[in-house]
């Protein structure tokens, strides 16, 4: 680390990442436990000889002169496990500063005495470093997926704290659903609780776990045993009154369903004509809003006393549904949909998947978005997401029937869906205009190769044309698809406007350089190909816009007398 490094990093203030210590001089044990302090958040700085407020106070005289690997050790040996930090010296002119370079740990560090620090953001903002109280710790091994809190077992439970008409209701669910897994139902209960991991043996009986006293727990069960769990089903008008507002502390599968029932009160469909069909457009696409609620049970972080809302909200835009709990490690909303499946709950998304409340494959991400998408509306919006909470949006308002009708008829034709990535693609080149091939591997969060067989594969399909050539080249609506979607203007006016622009920078470039040749054309322009520039000139040419001087590789293009030179 350099000086200039030093101050820059300085500037930025306190933060998640990094934190600032007077050395006065700070005890052993006190700089042991701001370092874990940072592998158990994001990892980052420690600049020890640095003011809260960002002033350089230095090292305390008997820290000099500063040995690196004695720091080293200390830390190793007063963190369990050992953290490996990076030793920084850096001199100011205002006095000497050690930097300590702390990596995200993968598990959880606590020091020698068994307590577990780590960084949160307090009142205004500010970074804050505090141990661990033992229902965090329990989320926190979760998100690390160290620890399945749906599996432990509760020795207050006994058999009798699930109700027989749970185990009716789980086998109606398996009975009724194509996805479940239909063994289940040749099984007595005992064993069928066994096989998903509702309870396991011990001291001659069957102790349920949390995920047995979730799914089929009776409901005084559920507030003794697991007091965590509660959803909610709320719905906004416009003018911010709530329409309805009920709290549920139901064994879950009796919760999914009511869930579903008040669902289907506020879901109302718009039906359109394609052949001898009525096609019905709901407002949320059930299967969707089925997933999103899955998740939502599944995944949330259960060791904290909130509730799972399922909201009707028009100024958010559509449905909301959340829970407590963020994403789990790994999962961000930059590869929320290609990551692998990273369960928060083990044991509950298993059972949900032997039911067939979920998908098998554990990508209901995908389901999600392709039966949203399929409705002709924008995708579903995770933006909303926190450290503490995941909120999705699943969008409202009216559908886009023509977009509908195109997804149809395209899989009418082709005998087959299109994909979540091909229906983002399109959906955003219908929205935005056109795409790149940068642009798009950022919308479908992959790779620019896969993005260009996206892309290359649409145009074959004929849904998308190209427009320029190697890094500059472009994708949007052909002619055929904007007929379809009811805008046939829209691909003249594309056409027509990208034409005047071209016009108008190659004017721009001769004012102000006089002259231009089609090389210049075609650094200009970088999506045009050689052909195109050639053809761009004539036309100017043609029109009087543009005159020519010169044959061949000498001739460079000035302006015209304005003159149309046609014939």
């Amino acid at each position: 680390m350099t000086e200039a490094e030093l101050l820059a990093l300085v500037a930025q203030g306190e933060s998640l990442r990094c934190e600032f210590k007077r050395d006065s001089p700070i005890s052993d044990a006190e700089l042991a436990e701001a370092v874990a302090c940072l592998a158990n958040t994001e990892g980052g700085w420690l600049l020890l000889g640095v003011e809260d407020d960002g002033s350089i106070s230095g090292l305390h005289p008997k820290r000099l002169p500063v040995n690196p690997h004695l720091l080293q050790a200390l830390i190793a040996n007063k963190t369990n496990p050992g953290i490996q930090v990076e030793v920084h010296q850096v001199q100011t002119r205002d006095g000497a500063v050690v930097g300590f370079k702390v990596a995200k740990a993968p598990h959880l560090v606590a020091l020698t005495d068994g307590r577990v620090p780590r960084r949160f953001i307090v009142g205004r903002g500010q970074p804050e470093c505090r141990f661990l109280q033992p229902h965090e710790l329990a989320s926190r091994l979760a998100e690390l997926y160290q620890h399945d809190y749906t599996a432990q077992t509760l020795q207050r439970a006994t058999w009798e704290d699930l109700n027989p008409l749970e185990f009716e209701r789980l086998r109606q669910t398996i009975q009724r659903n194509p996805r479940a897994d239909k063994s289940l139902l040749d099984l007595p209960n005992e064993e069928v609780a066994q096989a998903l991991g509702l309870v396991v043996s011990g001291d001659d009986r069957l102790i349920p776990t949390v995920a047995g006293v979730l799914l089929l727990g009776r409901d005084e069960a559920i507030r003794q045993l697991v007091p965590t769990h509660e959803a909610a089903f709320q719905v906004l008008r416009e003018d911010r009154q709530v329409a309805f507002n009920e709290f549920y502390r139901e064994p879950l599968l009796k919760l999914f369903e009511r869930l579903e029932q008040l669902m289907q009160a506020y879901n109302p469909e718009q039906e359109f004509s394609f052949g001898l069909y009525r096609i019905p457009v709901p407002l949320f696409p059930p299967e969707a809003f089925r997933e999103a609620l899955a998740n939502a049970l599944v995944h949330r972080d259960y060791s904290v006393r909130q509730a799972v809302y399922v909201r009707l909200d028009p100024d958010a835009g559509g449905l909301v549904i959340s829970n407590p709990g963020g994403f789990v490690e790994g999962v961000t909303l930059d590869n929320l949909l290609v990551v692998e499946p990273r369960p928060r709950n083990r044991t509950l998304a298993d059972a949900f998947k032997r039911l067939g409340l979920v998908e098998r494959t554990g990508r209901g991400i995908d389901r999600i978005f392709r039966e949203v998408l399929g409705l002709g509306r924008r995708p579903p919006d995770y933006s909303g997401t926190t450290r503490d909470t995941v909120r999705v949006v699943l969008p409202g308002g009216k559908a886009d029937l023509n977009f509908v009708r195109l997804i149809l008829e395209f899989q009418d034709r082709q005998g087959r869906e299109l994909g979540w990535p091909h229906l983002l693609v399109l959906r955003q080149v219908t929205d935005e205009g056109e795409l790149t091939v940068a642009e798009t591997a950022r919308l479908i969060q992959q790779g620019e190769g896969r993005a260009r067989s996206v892309l290359e594969e649409m145009v074959e399909l004929g849904l998308l044309e190209p427009k320029g050539a190697k890094q500059g080249r472009v994708y949007h609506l052909g002619a055929g698809i904007y007929q379809r979607l009811g805008k046939p203007t829209a691909y003249i006016h594309r056409r027509g406007v990208d034409l005047m622009r071209q016009e108008e920078m190659v004017l721009q470039f001769i004012d102000k350089y006089e002259k231009l040749r089609r090389e210049d054309v075609l650094q200009l322009l970088p999506h045009l190909t050689e052909m195109q520039a050639t053809r761009l000139l004539q036309r100017m040419v043609r029109t009087g816009k543009l005159s020519a001087i010169g044959d061949k590789r000498g001739r460079y293009y000035v302006r015209g007398t304005g003159q149309n030179n046609a014939g």
